[in-house]
């Protein structure tokens, strides 16, 4: 049974009814290629329309906890946020947002009053505002850099970006994963843990529904290219999230790796030392990797 509207705005009411996904997995809007300039708006005000808009079509058609459970055209958030956006890279941005931002509804439960909760969550969506101030509280100081690094990647297409990255020559500092821990550590101790959090949240929420998208579309994405390009990505957007407090040497290097993959910074694929390795594990989140660790101890033992 579809989740029905349990409220509506005036523009959901009279706007038409949206089209069912033909496939539920597809993000056409999210991971094709486009172009930032497509849109005049600035970042602030397009994302709380795509916000508004995403929230309205969860309003017509119904809400569902996923794309695997929805029935009679409903949508889950993330399908609602591709739709509605005009940018590449937008949708995953608001995800992130949507997360930090909109609490539970009080005293209701995801399992026991699934309609309910998951209604509540798109009336909350679809009144959710975006401004440069509640940017720099989800985002930290240096939220438009971040803003701009997802466009770039996102920008290009997440197939192409991949098969960039395949192609490209070694294109990472080799110490990239130990200098992000520190960029980490750096901005949990300048009271910005919960918006670094939420800036590289972006990343795998991009990068895995752009995969799964291309996975049951039948195309052939190289898995390995598309870790690195992931990993990439995390790397440029920790850069761009403490370029304002952490020594421009220590921040460059992670910024230069998709940069040169994108062909962006050519001169920098001649620098000495440079590598496509990377640890898989890089694209977990600390608690992800802790929580790994405790479900698969060393073999070696203690």
């Amino acid at each position: 049974m579809s989740i029905a509207a349990c409220a509506s705005t005036e523009n959901a009411a009279e706007g038409p009814r949206p089209q069912a996904v033909v496939d539920p997995y597809s993000r056409d809007n999210t991971c094709t290629a486009g172009d930032s300039g497509q849109s005049d708006a600035e970042p602030a005000d397009r994302l709380t329309q795509l916000s508004h808009t995403a929230g309205d079509l969860l309003l017509v058609n119904g809400i569902a906890p996923g794309p695997q459970v929805a029935v009679d055209g409903q949508l889950s958030s993330d399908q609602a946020a591709d739709r509605a956006s005009t940018v590449p890279g937008d949708a995953s941005i608001t995800e992130a947002l949507w997360v930090a931002a909109i609490p539970p509804e009080a005293d209701l439960d995801p399992v026991r009053d699934t309609q309910e909760y998951y209604a509540s969550q798109a009336r909350r969506i679809s009144t959710f505002e975006v401004t440069e101030d509640n940017l720099g509280q989800m985002l930290g100081p240096n939220w438009s850099s971040v803003i701009d690094v997802v466009e770039n990647f996102a920008r290009g297409g997440y197939e192409n970006d991949v098969e960039q990255v395949r192609d490209a020559p070694p294109m990472r500092a080799a110490d990239s994963a130990a200098s992000r821990a520190q960029l980490r550590t750096a901005s949990v101790d300048a009271g910005l843990e919960s918006q670094w959090e939420t800036a590289l949240s972006i990343v795998p929420i991009y990068f895995q529904s752009c995969d799964l998208s291309s996975n049951v579309a039948g195309h052939d994405v190289d898995l390995s290219s598309s870790v690195l390009a992931e990993v990439l990505a995390a790397d440029a957007v920790a850069a761009a999230f403490t370029t304002s407090f952490i020594p421009a040497e220590m921040v460059e290097p992670l910024a230069r790796g998709l940069q040169v993959a994108l062909g962006a910074d050519p001169s920098s694929a001649a620098d000495g030392g440079l590598t496509k390795d990377y640890d898989p594990n890089e694209i977990l989140s600390p608690e992800d990797v802790e929580l790994m660790e405790a479900e698969e101890p060393s073999l070696e033992g203690p």
